[in-house]
């Protein structure tokens, strides 16, 4: 190869049309996780709440705290300390560990790491409906795979909140289940991942993740008819091999975890698993939920915080159709002659979503979280990709490889869908991400260096505790302090340096409170000065910090 000269497959210039076809598919579904990214650094994000403990259980792979653990559920929460859990792994915050350290730990790097994970899975989406449909499997799916970014907003696209890291990985766990089913074991090393990913993320997820693993091992254990038994090769024997390797990589921890503490997540998983807590709804009102695969208001939207709650009774029945329509055309009815394989992705998507009808089964009366049905966005975008390609199959001249004629208006449709995933999802509120910014930076910067000093956070009442002190911790740590403000578990976790009852005796203390909740500035000692008050831009009310220093703070801090 000349100096300075491109590999063949990455020299526009010795590329096919169906090359430049792919190359445009790729540009259009790597917009939005690209412009949700950039739009967040140019609003000056830093995490708070939830995505601040993310942050720092990630700063804690940098700074030798190794998690072993996934975040806290609120499995038991409430009702029974003893059932109290933990999500089943930390894969999440190890993969938010490079891009974290590469930016200097900086809130810029989760951000960027939480694009990455939604552009890899886009990305990789792309380059599967390729190998499974040629360009007319890219046009179908990829459409599908820009109406699940849309439908799940931009802050699913770089928040690292446990339940959004999934989402567009479970749109290519369908693909590359989809491959598996031909036989196609490349697929196998990518599909443990990020199903890995899918099942440690949530307890939620676990159905869904569970359906799909099944239907894998059933795949490997007993071949389709129409995919005769493969003679085993080597590049079949490095496949498993590379599986088995990263199933025992992103599992390590949480293998290790067995071992560390007593008891361990699993053992408490299992007993809350059979402890008959809560009050499911059950199949018959779950089933209510399949409006979520109907085109219509009240059915397939944007995700909300009402996504459990506005459904409609006609959405419901168009979402029971659906659900129908993939078992009718799961049977290999009316099939046309040598198409027999594009039933496979309505199969898969039968699969994916009667795991979700098992998820939505399960949930409580009340409270239930909306983001515990989020990934049937991108199942139902599947679901309908997969009717769209079954239906192709009735057509003649339907061809793996599109025409020019079609291909190249395709692609401009691509991008522009691409667009309209990035403008038209919904965008986060950056006035409430601003004011709890706002309230950490004010406080840390009256602080000083922490120099490796503690400091212990209490947050009183409901935004002071699960927002503004999250917060406030992330900024500290990113001055140098080392801060305490989760409340204590009732049993070992890998998260105990970040307790407010293991701050070092003579640490400093601040107490966070909302002027909304008066009740609570009763607990502020009367020796705790000031140290800053935030109007709230997404609000009315303020936020105080009050800072009691320690014995051993520098005078004038």
């Amino acid at each position: 190869m000349p100096p300075g000269a491109l590999p063949h497959a990455l020299d526009p210039r010795d590329w096919s049309p169906a090359d430049r076809f792919v190359a445009v598919a790729l540009l259009a579904v790597v917009l939005a996780p690209l412009v949700a990214v950039i739009t967040a650094i140019s609003h000056d994000w830093a995490p708070n709440g939830d995505d601040a403990t993310i942050a720092l259980r990630t700063a804690g792979v940098l700074d030798g705290h190794l998690p072993l653990t996934g975040m806290r559920s609120t499995a038991g929460d409430g009702e029974d300390v003893s059932l109290s859990t933990h999500h089943l792994g930390p894969l999440q915050f190890y993969l938010l560990a490079l891009p974290l350290a590469l930016t200097g730990g900086t809130a810029a790097g989760i951000a960027i790491g939480g694009a990455l994970i939604a552009a890899v899975a886009s990305a990789l989406t792309v380059v599967w409906a390729r190998r499974l449909g040629g360009t007319l499997g890219v046009g179908v799916f990829t459409s599908g795979l820009l109406l699940a970014q849309w439908a799940i907003g931009a802050e699913a696209m770089f928040r690292p909140l446990n339940p959004y890291a999934p989402l567009l990985p479970t749109y290519l766990a369908l693909l590359l289940l989809w491959a598996l089913v031909r036989g196609d074991h490349r697929a196998l090393p990518a599909f443990v991942v990020v199903v890995s990913l899918l099942a440690q993320s949530n307890l939620a997820f676990l159905p869904l993740a569970a359906v799909l693993t099944l239907a894998a091992v059933a795949v490997a254990v007993r071949p389709p008819r129409d995919q005769p038994r493969a003679r085993v090769t080597r590049a079949h024997r490095r496949s498993r091999r590379w599986a088995i390797g990263l199933g025992v990589l992103v599992w390590l921890p949480s293998l290790l975890e067995l071992l560390v503490h007593h008891p361990n997540n699993l053992r408490q998983f299992v007993r809350w698993a059979t402890s008959g807590s809560g009050d499911p709804i059950g199949v018959v009102a779950g089933l209510e939920h399949l409006s979520l695969l109907a085109p219509v208001p009240g059915g397939f939207r944007h995700y909300s915080q009402d996504l459990l709650t506005t459904g409609t009774s006609t959405g419901t029945v168009l979402g029971l159709v659906v659900l129908l329509l993939l078992a009718a055309i799961s049977t290999g009815w009316r099939v046309p002659r040598g198409r027999a394989s594009s039933a496979w992705p309505a199969r898969v998507a039968l699969v994916a979503n009667l795991g979700m009808v098992a998820t939505a089964s399960r949930l409580p009366e009340w409270p239930a979280a909306p983001y515990w049905v989020i990934t049937w966005l991108p199942v139902a975008a599947f679901t309908w990709a997969a009717l769209v390609w079954r239906g192709l199959a009735y057509l003649e001249s339907a061809s793996p490889r599109l025409p020019g004629r079609i291909a190249m208006p395709l692609a401009g449709g691509l991008v522009v869908g691409g667009l309209a995933a990035s403008v038209l999802a919904v965008q986060p509120d950056w006035s409430e991400s601003r004011s709890m910014s706002t309230v950490a930076r004010t406080t840390v910067s009256g602080m000083g260096p922490g120099e490796g000093r503690a400091v212990r956070i209490r947050g009183y009442g409901f935004v002071p505790t699960l927002g503004a002190a999250p917060a406030i911790a992330w900024e500290a740590h990113r001055a140098g302090w080392e801060p305490h403000y989760l409340s204590s578990w009732p049993f070992e976790e890998d998260a105990e340096y970040l307790w407010t009852a293991t701050a070092p005796e003579g640490s400093d203390e601040l107490f966070v409170i909302d002027s909304t909740e008066p009740e609570f500035r009763g607990s502020v000692p009367g020796t705790a000065r000031e140290v800053s008050t935030v109007d709230l831009a997404h609000r009315d009310g303020t936020i105080s910090v009050y800072r009691e220093p320690g014995p051993a703070a520098r005078p004038g801090q």
